[in-house]
């Protein structure tokens, strides 16, 4: 997720630039060909307009899938964290086990009442 993340940032950075550069090279092609340039009534703004559109939709979009690798790498390490104490806490009762050795029972004070 996280390499889908940098790659859209790096495209949508290549897509503003084209589009910002679009508008004028299309301006200039019309007005040569002898075509009507009236179709890019925005000219150069319509084309700095869309590469700022662009741009912020893919940061939006790189932010989006960086923090879902992040959240799966979150969860992966929640759960070997999760297996790794468990792993310990059951070695640690057998050997209790074994050597019949245990904590002493204590009862729990909750202010007044004892469990």
């Amino acid at each position: 997720m996280k390499v889908m993340a940098w790659l859209v940032l790096v495209g949508s950075i290549l897509m503003a630039l084209a589009a910002g550069l679009a508008v004028p090279i299309a301006r200039q092609f019309l007005s040569d060909v002898g075509l009507p340039t009236d179709l890019l009534a925005l000219g150069s703004a319509g084309g700095l307009i869309a590469g700022v559109l662009l741009m912020l939709i893919g940061v939006v979009l790189f932010l989006i899938f960086y923090a879902r690798g992040e959240s799966i790498f979150l969860q992966l390490a929640i759960e070997e964290n999760t297996r790794m104490a468990a792993a310990l806490l059951l070695r640690a009762a057998e050997e209790d086990k074994k050597t019949g050795a245990g904590a002493p029972i204590r009862p729990i004070y909750y202010g007044d009442v004892v469990d």
